[in-house]
């Protein structure tokens, strides 16, 4: 379960590169890429107390007859705290949770015939979400392994689900 010093972690980390307005931060915030999710009410509430805490800063901006939009920028004083997350978050080991596993460890209540179509139609998500990572090249994946862990994570739980759908067919 992702925190808030995560989310503060991953706008600030998002901003240190470039200024971004609201609409072009929650595009990026939707890409598979990220860890954790933030919804788009939860970043404007997060970017308005980074705000108030004066580590970002946000200028109205207008393009043509456009409705005015805010774009922020990290501040210096967003860009040491930015620094002081990475390097604790670094240091830090956050052991991963997974709630599915629980069904997994009480799937033996039912038979066979049962779970091996609810597994199937799991297998089919999980194979729809590394879909979503085939567009991130070798390079991309090299340059962020925060990335390439996720996706390798997904990757070893699709093999683990395979597997354990195939033991349980010869069960039956």
């Amino acid at each position: 379960m992702s925190t808030l010093q995560d989310k503060r972690l991953l706008l600030l980390g998002i901003l240190s590169t470039h200024s971004l307005h609201g609409y072009e931060l929650n595009e990026l915030l939707k890409s598979e890429a990220n860890g954790i999710r933030i919804g788009k009410a939860n970043a404007y509430q997060i970017l308005g107390k980074l705000e108030s805490d004066g580590l970002i800063a946000g200028q109205e901006e207008r393009v043509d007859n456009r409705p005015p939009r805010t774009v922020y920028t990290i501040t210096e004083a967003g860009q040491a705290e930015f620094a002081r997350l990475l390097q604790e978050q670094l240091a830090d080991y956050q052991p991963l949770e997974y709630p599915d596993g629980i069904s997994l460890n009480f799937m033996d209540v039912l038979s066979p015939d049962v779970s091996v179509p609810l597994l199937e139609q799991r297998a089919k998500r999980l194979a729809a979400r590394c879909a979503t990572f085939d567009g991130f090249s070798d390079d991309i994946r090299a340059s962020h392994p925060g990335l390439d862990f996720l996706v390798r994570l997904t990757e070893l739980e699709q093999s683990l689900l395979q597997d354990l759908i195939e033991k349980l067919k010869k069960e039956t």
